[in-house]
């Protein structure tokens, strides 16, 4: 026994001397503490670039990387490659909040928020003046079109400020806790918003008019949202309505920021949403706007001036419309551009003033989809050299390569081609192209290209030290659905995978439509399916039908029966990995949040010998809970689909669970709220069946904050561990 203790000693220091030889260096492993501190791996990159104004400069946000986490705005010059800090936190003082700025129109003075109050910083004197001090909040602002005025919203109010004298205008005297004047409610943001702003005001070109939207929430049921970490709890409201529940009441207005006077249009009958994004015509004589139908079937394009509305445009769709975005108007206004499913696929269009369709720009079993920048459209136009640049799946649907095409639809280019991710921000004169470039495999960095797609220079690529970690490796599957549809899928092995042994297999899964897990982008993997694959398990994802970037047959077969057919999909993928020789095929488990919860219990719940055990986060538990514009998209009322709602609630078909279950939920989640879960936990005592429960007080919908991610990941790690 000595003698074998002894030659396993030397081994092991052999073993070690031989690592620690040149060029041999010693893989660190990940920890539960590092993948809660991501940024030390991998520094975030620029944040909210932007091009500066009549300028070949580009505008930044970007973290220090001499820790404090503190933030600064810089100026990357195209031309030359300069690159300087024109704002740092500490100049512009504590109370301002440098996530977010916004350009004058002449390129000489930033906008920025913080504190509750508005702050204008001038770039030539480098000074830092605060705009308004009012009672209430002041946000959401926005220069008007020629910089000498900021819109912003207090109390539910639209406002103005004059930049010389200081002067405020109110525009709207109707605000209050339920009617909103050019900002959103929580049902509108979140469904049928396509940037992260809450705005929902524009100036005209001409700074005289602002159209903005009006919310009158008086009719949407309340729903209750409890904050117990104070030592009397407190009781907040917000206003959600669930399926087949009144809607906020939407009204379009135009206000004269110089008179006051406000015109208003009301929707007219078979009309219930006003999308909260908008255009004006170049002449400032009309303002362009999008309704749709409850049903979200029918949506009509609005020519709104004082002479009337006009209706260019009217598309319908049997199962749902996608697109929310307002048309783009080039060609001093007589003609426009818009993007449109007709076809199945999100393409470009181009229509004259009138409605009459010149001509479909772009074709093809591919779509035009939407950047990661929250801000701008998915098209992005250079009138001037008569080109419009997108984003687009004609490669690959797990990719996005960048394109052009000619204003006639002539000479489609692609401008990008490394295989991964590109996200395109054009600059005013059309003469060059930011893009955020990532892979699976490659940490994302921001390049400088012309406007052709030549490479000029990288504005930024973060150090990162990933490649002192032993991680795993992803790979890219396709698998064949039981109908013969092509799915995609990805699987991470662990770093030391031994194909002779048996590993258990960790499904994490989202589902739903408008989202793609299988991508091939940085963070698709992600450091906790790392640590997971460094410990012994195989992580597998599937896009089932329903899923985004395929077209929208691949994505309305879920209609009115929301999970059977992802299941199907999900199901034909685990298959496949029992047909894989080093998987044990009785140790596989599954998680997901937020849709990939509700996936994960309806998967439970309706194939019960499949899974061994499975993670619920945020799950919605029956789509009667949710909230009515998203649901109703895809589900319809309950009144119109009682059945579909019924066999789509994992609550009914509770009692057939068998997996060990974990349930998770942020207490405070005002998305999918904690009623979802304590619906199930009463199904599950009453069928007399045991799960785990995690709460976390305090937290939303998606978990902020070091203490509650670290919390949240050990015990996903520690579940696992134990029961698979």
């Amino acid at each position: 026994m000595f003698a074998v203790k002894r030659w396993i000693a030397v081994f092991l220091l052999l073993g070690a001397s031989a690592a620690l030889l040149p060029g041999r260096p010693v893989k660190r492993n990940l920890t539960l503490e590092l993948i809660s501190h991501p940024d030390e791996l991998v520094p975030p990159g620029p944040q909210d670039i932007r091009w500066r104004p009549h300028t070949d400069q580009i505008s930044f946000i970007k973290e220090s990387s001499s820790g404090g986490r503190a933030r600064a705005i810089w100026l990357y010059d195209a031309a030359t490659g300069a690159k300087r800090r024109l704002l740092s936190q500490g100049q512009a003082g504590p109370k301002i909040n440098l996530d977010s700025y916004q350009w004058s129109s002449d390129g000489s003075r930033l906008l920025l928020e913080g504190g509750g109050d508005l702050w204008l910083f001038d770039t030539n004197t480098g000074k830092v003046r605060r705009l308004a001090h009012g009672a209430e909040p002041e946000g959401e602002s926005a220069f008007s079109p020629r910089g000498d005025q900021v819109g912003f919203i207090a109390g539910n109010n639209l406002y103005v400020v004059d930049l010389k004298s200081g002067h405020i205008r109110r525009l709207t005297h109707e605000g209050s806790a339920t009617v909103l004047n050019g900002v959103q409610d929580w049902v509108y943001g979140e469904e049928l918003a396509y940037r992260e702003t809450k705005r929902a005001y524009e100036w005209s070109p001409d700074g005289t008019k602002i159209a903005y939207l009006r919310l009158d929430d008086g009719p949407a049921p309340r729903y209750p949202l409890i904050d117990f970490l104070q030592v009397h709890v407190t009781l907040f409201e917000q206003r959600f309505p669930q399926p087949g529940d009144p809607n906020p009441i939407a009204t379009m207005h135009v206000v004269n920021v110089e008179s006051g006077q406000d015109s208003a249009y009301k929707l007219r009958q078979g009309a219930e949403y006003i999308v909260p994004t908008f255009t004006w015509t170049p002449d400032s004589q009309a303002v362009c706007f999008l309704t749709l139908n409850r049903d979200q079937t029918r949506e009509v394009v609005h020519l709104w001036s004082f002479k009337g509305d006009f209706h260019p445009v009217v598309e319908t769709d049997p199962y749902w419309i996608n697109n929310v975005e307002p048309p783009q108007f080039i060609d001093r206004g007589q003609r426009f551009l818009w993007l449109s499913e007709r076809d199945g696929w999100l393409h470009l269009y181009l229509f004259s003033r009138d409605g009459k369709l010149i001509k479909q720009l772009t074709h093809g079993k591919w779509l035009i989809d939407h950047p990661v920048f929250e801000d701008i459209a998915s098209f992005q136009v250079d009138e001037k050299g008569e080109w419009a640049y997108f984003e687009s799946t004609r490669q690959d649907p797990r990719e996005r390569q960048i394109y052009r095409v000619r204003l006639d639809g002539t000479e489609m280019q692609q401008l990008t081609r490394q295989p991964g991710t590109h996200d395109l921000r054009l600059s005013p004169d059309g003469r060059f192209l930011v893009d955020d470039f990532s892979s699976i495999t490659d940490p994302p960095e921001t390049r400088l290209l012309k406007s052709d797609g030549t490479y000029i220079s990288t504005l930024d690529k973060p150090a990162n030290h990933l490649s002192d970690y032993a991680l795993g490796q992803t790979e890219f599957v396709s698998v064949k659905a039981k109908d013969g549809t092509m799915l995609y899928a990805r699987l991470v092995r662990p770093p030391n995978f031994d194909p002779h042994k048996k590993y258990p297999v960790i499904v994490y899964v989202y589902g739903g439509p408008h989202f793609q897990i299988v991508r091939n982008e940085w963070g698709t993997t992600s450091l906790l399916d790392q640590l997971l694959a460094e410990h012994g398990f195989l992580i597998w994802s599937l896009d089932n039908r329903g899923s985004w970037g395929r077209g929208h047959a691949f994505e309305t077969v879920i209609f009115k029966r929301l999970g059977e057919r992802e299941l199907q999909d999900q199901l034909a993928g685990v298959k496949y990995l029992k047909s894989l020789p080093y998987v044990d095929g009785s140790r596989i488990g599954i998680w997901g949040w937020s849709y990939g919860g509700y996936m994960t219990l309806y998967s439970l719940t309706h194939a019960p010998q499949v899974f061994k055990c499975g993670i619920a986060g945020a799950p919605v538990t029956d789509w009667r809970f949710y909230d009515s514009i998203y649901t109703e998209r895809y589900m319809r009322t309950p009144e119109e689909n009682p059945e579909g709602y019924r066999e789509s609630s994992p609550v009914g078909s509770a009692s057939d669970l068998r997996a060990k279950l974990l349930l998770i939920h942020g207490v405070a989640d005002d998305n999918v709220h904690l009623q979802n879960t304590l619906n199930f936990i009463q199904a599950l005592v009453k069928a007399r069946i045991p799960y785990q429960l995690y709460l976390q007080p305090a937290q939303k919908h998606g978990f902020q904050g070091e203490a509650s991610i670290s919390y949240r990941n050990m015990r996903i790690f520690d579940f696992f561990e134990k029961n698979l």
